[in-house]
């Protein structure tokens, strides 16, 4: 374009000594080649718009909480004026760790939601547990529910200003207080990665705070007081309520806000019983404490439950159907009739410890938790003790 621009401009010169209508039409027709090349010419790269699509990534907490819309298929190519971008919404699901002596240890993994409700989604995601190479991996299941449900489906969740509310509809057994933790860590950090949730609240089938052993429901922010044992206080594999199974005499007192007296006038160092002071409100209840520590504890008193909703009068088919399988079941010595239901713990970190209930053949009598070989001693401290404690 350079060397036709060049030629023109020597014909033009040319052209003005011989004839000027002539050079003007040349003028003209250089300035409409210019222009022509100059349209020619890539227009500033700077000024273009160009669709991009939008990189590949986690979703962030306030798009797992808007509004729920279709799921689309796959990510979607959005242009910039585009505000929203309808992306593929997936959650994570927090499992225990299995291995881990942390019971706060969790790992998550993706799912990706096929139905509205990305917060029921993902418990029941939990619940449902890691699939066969997540547990190759390491990840745990939380305890599974048992029993018939009171609401018509596994639980009930509601979300209001920032309180995410899960209340399980059927019994959930925990081997102690750390399968405990780990249950409740792995709910609370599933539902806390949406913006909406700040909080969270786990209650049983019966409506009680799960896990909390101190009876005064302190989840829904009704205990005012120091946690203490009452009679309305959990029992659980390895303690009662705030008491728990390896606490010297005077840690135990100080847990249940009471006194632990011995039952005789002249206690055995090596092995005897406590029980509670009057301010416990009769609560019926022993402490074998073996060396100076809490080895065992038996609870003869109808109104405490274990975790998984258990108590003094209930029938042996009731014990059944919330323990299930996990129940040995032995003939009680010196009874025609009555069996000892024994749960044994899953957990490795339990496996010194039962949970045993005595039954005279049709109903529980007696509640007995504690480390071997004293929670299986038949005559208790005097089976260590012959002659007295």
């Amino acid at each position: 374009m350079t060397y036709f621009l060049g030629k023109i401009s020597q014909y033009l010169a040319k052209f003005q000594k011989i004839q000027p209508a002539y050079s003007a039409l040349l003028g003209w027709l250089l300035i409409s080649l210019v222009g022509l090349s100059a349209c020619g010419q890539p227009a500033n790269q700077s000024n273009v718009s160009t669709p991009i699509s939008p990189p590949e990534s986690d979703l962030s907490e306030t798009e797992l909480s808007q509004p729920e819309s279709p799921t689309p298929n796959s990510a979607e190519t959005q242009s910039p004026d585009r505000t929203e971008s309808r992306v593929q919404r997936r959650v994570k699901i927090f499992f225990p760790i299995a291995r881990s002596q942390d019971p706060t240890n969790v790992k998550s993994v993706w799912r990706t939601p096929s139905s509205q409700g990305v917060a029921q989604f993902a418990i029941a995601q939990l619940l449902a547990g890691p699939t066969s190479s997540e547990k190759q991996q390491g990840l745990a299941t939380v305890p599974s529910l048992t029993g018939e449900s009171n609401c018509g489906q596994d639980f009930t969740i509601s979300i209001n200003n920032g309180v995410a509310q899960l209340q399980f509809c059927r019994n959930m057994i925990h081997d102690g207080i750390a399968d405990s933790v780990r249950t409740t860590t792995a709910i609370e950090k599933t539902l806390k990665q949406f913006s909406t949730v700040s909080h969270v609240i786990i209650l049983d089938k019966n409506g009680n705070c799960l896990g909390d052993e101190s009876g005064d429901n302190l989840c829904l922010g009704k205990g005012s007081t120091p946690v203490k044992l009452t009679p309305l206080s959990q029992i659980a594999i390895n303690g009662f309520g705030p008491v728990n199974i390896g606490m010297t005499v005077d840690q135990a007192s100080q847990a249940a806000g009471f006194d632990l007296i011995p039952v005789s006038s002249n206690p055995n160092p090596v092995c005897s019983y406590y029980k509670p002071t009057q301010l416990s409100e009769g609560l019926n209840a022993n402490f074998m404490v073996r060396n100076g520590r809490i080895a065992r504890i038996d609870i003869k008193d109808s109104r405490p439950t274990t975790v998984s909703g258990a108590r003094v009068g209930d029938t042996e088919n009731q014990v059944k159907s919330l323990y299930g399988e996990r129940l040995q079941v032995n003939p009680l010595p010196n009874s025609e009739q009555g069996h000892f239901l024994t749960f044994v713990p899953q957990s490795q970190r339990d496996q010194n410890l039962r949970l045993k209930f005595a039954t005279d053949g049709t109903k529980v009598t007696q509640i007995i938790i504690g480390k071997r070989p004293e929670v299986d001693y038949i005559e208790g401290c005097l089976d260590i003790v012959p002659g007295g404690v």
